[in-house]
């Protein structure tokens, strides 16, 4: 009986909540919702761009659909593409679409990517032909996940009485500066709205810019005040143009008064002109500056110091350049160089100094360079710029008349001319210290090659000198070498020929005189070390100085050597790759080794726990303890050059130790390394 109750009262509750307020529409809380929808242009019978801007409530994925539908008096253009259209997030992120359709005057369009519920999109679409009569109009929205289309309208070709129009003169523009290009704080108004419009929290005003170079790539909500009150969020909608969101301080005014602080990144118009205005939007009602007049640019032009003035030496570059606006931090600058000039691809910030500071953000395309001034920076109206000797540029090749020109926080400044002097003839250069090694030095065994060259002694020009490497009889070099196998500075070599036993590779970039030059030849190249053990001397010429560079010698080992690699779990021996149970690597720049290499390469007697290890060789009997750098070597204390370590359960030794004690010799190059005996 008590079963029966209970029953009974699920099913009365049950009935009781499907039949409350709550569940009889339960498509209310998920519905999409348009929050404003705009035209660039209004005006009656004239082809726009719309922009819809609506929350979606369900989920969206890859195929799904968003529909828009325009009153049977617009006019769609049927061949709508997918360039016409852009589909952004409420992060200002773009999202992909797949297709766009138009039947009747329906747009279809299909999504490429997910977008979550709760999502605020924001919808452009272009070649939309306007109603030819006057009214209010209603532009609907829904997707593939609803079933009915929600609608928002928009005034169409209004009468002169609430013109969507105004004629100029509606308000006051206020400029920090006249000056071209000067970084500027605005305000815009104050200004009263036509009759019965108010501002509404969340909707937007719309701003259009007189130039496309004034605006910045974004602006910080920060930077900007509607009615004194900071806005809700600011979007860039193109290079002339911005959306404001208005706060909920301004809600319900009456007037719109707009604030843009220096820091927002605005700058003046690089063209002088007296009939500069702006043109303020809201609720589908324009609003025209008074005109502004912008002036010439104020700057001066700058100078520029070299330390070596001569045609495709190395040297700094400092520019003394006084501003029309404070340079605070975080600020860009651009830097181009004239053509002449050797930029290296990589340039690292502490080649790079802004009154003295190191700047951040360093980048190279072609001959421009860009950096920012660090976090920090003192704000100033004069600029010393330096590019250090260290940063490898040059002197234009060529010697004659030059200019530098920078742009400084959006703002472009020239410099004065200078002087590059006639070529000068190749210099004697050091190198004594200029090495060559081989990645692998055992016998019969593709080796890669690094060759450092500490200077050359004349310049190296681009995709046309080259760096001639002379390879001995007994090394095995193939008929072809792919260009990417070979890098001159890290860069990939723009072509490497094969002539007999020599290489002739061609850089992809300048090399200018008295410089270094790296070149590393890898492993896949194809070269094969030769096949009998022994000492082999390797050569290095180039095509603009006659005779040797220098030559280093190479020793080849027989295959009984032994090779591996920095931080690679693995050593080859005679052709045969084994594991090894803990990677090689380097405490302090000494390298450690698990103790069971030495039993599986080298064949040593080991016995180890995890605070033990003891190693012999022949006579030599070596005793360790993990975490002390003292040793017993035959009975001795021995001072370790690196304390012993556990690594998997696995005590690791010092390398060089090992190798001293029991007669082994170790080849190192870049990380690889071959022991033999």
């Amino acid at each position: 009986m008590k079963k029966s109750v209970n029953k009974g009262i699920s099913v009365l509750l049950a009935t009781t909540v499907l039949a409350s307020p709550l569940m009889l529409e339960p498509k209310a809380a998920y519905a999409l919702s348009i929050e404003d929808v705009s035209a660039d242009d209004s005006d009656v019978d004239e082809e726009t761009e719309y922009t819809i801007e609506f929350e979606i409530n369900k989920e969206l994925t890859a195929g799904d659909s968003i529909y828009v539908r325009f009153p049977s008096d617009y006019s769609v253009d049927k061949k709508l593409r997918t360039s016409d259209i852009t589909l952004e997030d409420d992060d200002d992120d773009e999202i992909s679409i797949d297709s766009v359709s138009v039947s009747k005057n329906v747009v279809e369009i299909e999504v490429d990517e997910r977008i979550r519920k709760g999502t605020v999109l924001t919808l452009t679409i272009d070649n939309i032909t306007n109603p030819e009569d006057k009214g209010s109009y209603e532009i609907e929205v829904k997707t593939s996940e609803e079933n009915s289309y929600k609608g928002k309208k928009i005034s169409i070709g209004k009468s002169s009485s609430s013109s969507s129009s105004s004629s100029k003169g509606d308000f006051e523009a206020s400029q920090s500066s006249k000056n071209a290009e000067d970084g500027i704080s605005l305000t815009l108004g104050k200004f009263n709205l036509s009759s019965k419009s108010k501002l509404k929290e969340g909707k937007y005003i719309y701003v259009n810019f007189p130039s496309r170079d004034m605006l910045p790539k974004s602006i910080s909500k920060s930077e900007v005040k509607v009615n004194g009150y900071k806005a809700d969020h600011v979007s860039n909608l193109d290079d002339d143009s911005i959306r404001i969101e208005i706060p909920s301080g301004a809600d319900g005014d009456s007037y719109i008064k707009l604030e843009f602080t220096s820091s927002a990144g605005i700058v003046n118009p690089s063209k002088p002109d007296k009939y500069y205005s702006y043109e303020i939007e809201y609720d589908s009602k324009k609003y025209k500056s008074k005109d502004v007049e912008i002036t010439g640019i104020s700057n001066t032009p700058f100078s520029v110091s070299l330390s070596d003035s001569s045609a495709g030496a190395r040297t700094s570059y400092t520019f003394e350049v006084d501003l029309s606006s404070k340079l605070g931090s975080n600020a860009e600058i651009e830097v181009e160089f004239p053509s002449g000039v050797t930029v290296p691809p990589i340039l690292t910030s502490n080649n790079v100094t802004v009154n003295g500071s190191q700047v951040t953000n360093v980048s190279v395309l072609g001959n421009k360079i860009y950096f920012r001034t660090p976090y920090g920076f003192n704000s100033t109206n004069r600029a010393s710029i330096k590019f250090a000797f260290e940063g490898y540029l040059t002197a234009p090749k060529t010697a004659g008349t030059y200019t530098v020109t920078a742009k400084i926080d959006n703002k472009t400044y020239k410099s004065k001319e200078f002087q590059v002097s006639g070529v000068t003839p190749p210099v004697a250069v050091d190198n004594t210290l200029a090495t060559v090694g081989l990645t692998r030095a055992t016998a019969s065994t593709p080796a890669g090659i690094s060759i450092g060259i500490k200077a050359m002694g004349a310049p190296i020009v681009r995709n046309q000198g080259f760096i001639e490497v002379v390879l001995p009889v007994g090394f095995r070099v193939p008929a072809y070498l792919p260009a990417n196998t070979v890098t001159v500075n890290g860069v990939a070599a723009s072509f490497v020929g094969v002539r007999g036993q020599n290489l002739i590779i061609i850089p992809a970039q300048d090399i200018p005189a008295k410089t270094a030059a790296q070149v590393n030849i890898a492993e896949t190249a194809g070269i094969v070390n030769p096949a009998t053990p022994g000492v082999y001397s390797i050569g290095v010429y180039n095509s603009e100085e006659r005779g040797l560079l220098f030559s280093r010698p190479a020793t080849i080992v027989s295959l009984n050597g032994v090779s591996f690699k920095q931080n690679v779990a693995s050593f080859t021996k005679a052709g045969k790759t084994t594991k090894l149970a803990v990677a090689p690597y380097t405490v302090n720049g000494n390298t450690l080794m698990p103790t069971t290499f030495f039993r599986d390469a080298l064949g040593f007697s080991i016995s180890y726990t995890k605070t033990t290890a003891k190693v012999v060789s022949g006579n030599t009997v070596m005793q360790f303890k993990v975490g002390s750098n003292i040793a017993t070597i035959n009975g001795k204390n021995v001072t370790l050059p690196a304390a012993v370590q556990l690594k998997n359960n696995v005590p690791t030794l010092p390398l060089k130790t090992m190798t001293e004690r029991t007669g082994y010799k170790i080849i190192y190059v870049n990380g690889n390394y071959t022991v033999y005996k």
